[in-house]
C-alpha cells in the first residue's frame, strides 16, 4: 500500500503537502486511522515535517528536488521571497543564500527546517502587492520580489547602518551587499518611487538617486 501512496505523492510536481491533501490521499486509498499512517510514514521517512500541518514528501518516482521558494510561499501565506534570496537569485549579489526571507503583511516570525531558516518580515498591507511578480517552473510557481522590490527591501529592513548621503549609500550597495551596478541599469524606478511614497524611508530615498544617478 505504500506503494500506492508514493504513487500518489508523486502527482504532487512541488513536493509539498498540507495536512488535509495528505489525509484525502490516505482516506481514499482506503486508510482509516489517519494519524497513525502519517506517524509511519515520517517514520518511514517517505514524508518530512516542514511545521505542524505541512509535510515534504519523498518519493523514488521523482527526482526529491524542492524548491526553497516555493517551501517559503508554503510556510507563511501571503507572502513573497525578497531580500538577499532574491538579489542572489537576480544575480544582483554575487554570495549564494542559504536562509530565505520573505515579505508578508502578517506578524514577523521564523521557522528552522533541515531545508534552511525560513524567516519573514512584516510590511504595511498596502506596501505588500508593490513590485512582487509570479515565477513559473516545471514544479509550480511562487511569489518572488522584483528585483527592484527585492532591494528595496533589503535595504528597509538593514538595522544599524547609518546612510545619510548618496556617497555612504552607494559605498553600502558597493562594498556592504556587492550589488552588480550594470544589473541596476534597467531598474523600473517606479517601484522605488512607489515604495519611498509609502514608507517615507530616507534610506530608500537615497536609493532612488543613486539608481537615477546611474542611469544617467
Amino acid at each position: 500500500m505504500d506503494i500506492d501512496i508514493e504513487k500518489e505523492l508523486s502527482k504532487i510536481k512541488s513536493h509539498i503537502i498540507d495536512h488535509a491533501t495528505l489525509s484525502a490521499i490516505l482516506t481514499n486509498l482506503g486508510y482509516v486511522s489517519i494519524k497513525d499512517k502519517i506517524d509511519n510514514l515520517k517514520k518511514k521517512e517517505m514524508i518530512e515535517t516542514l511545521k505542524k500541518g505541512l509535510y515534504v514528501h519523498k518519493s523514488r518516482y521523482t527526482n526529491n528536488i524542492v524548491s526553497k521558494e516555493m517551501i517559503a510561499n508554503a510556510m507563511l501565506a501571503p507572502s513573497y521571497v525578497s531580500s538577499d534570496y532574491a538579489l542572489y537569485y537576480y544575480g544582483i549579489i554575487p554570495e549564494s543564500v542559504h536562509d530565505v526571507l520573505s515579505v508578508t503583511f502578517k506578524r514577523s516570525k521564523s521557522f528552522i527546517t533541515t531545508y534552511g531558516t525560513f524567516a519573514y518580515k512584516k510590511i504595511k498591507q498596502e506596501l505588500y502587492p508593490i513590485g512582487i511578480r509570479i515565477e513559473s517552473t516545471n514544479r509550480g510557481n511562487f511569489l518572488i520580489a522584483s528585483k527592484e522590490k527585492a532591494l528595496c527591501d533589503k535595504i528597509y529592513f538593514t538595522n544599524g547602518i547609518a546612510i545619510s548621503s548618496k556617497k555612504l549609500m552607494f559605498l553600502f550597495l558597493e562594498e556592504d551587499l556587492r550589488v552588480d551596478f550594470e544589473e541596476l541599469d534597467e531598474f523600473d524606478i517606479n517601484i522605488v518611487i512607489k515604495y519611498y511614497n509609502i514608507t517615507k524611508s530616507k534610506k530608500i530615498k537615497l536609493l532612488k538617486e543613486c539608481i537615477e544617478d546611474l542611469n544617467l
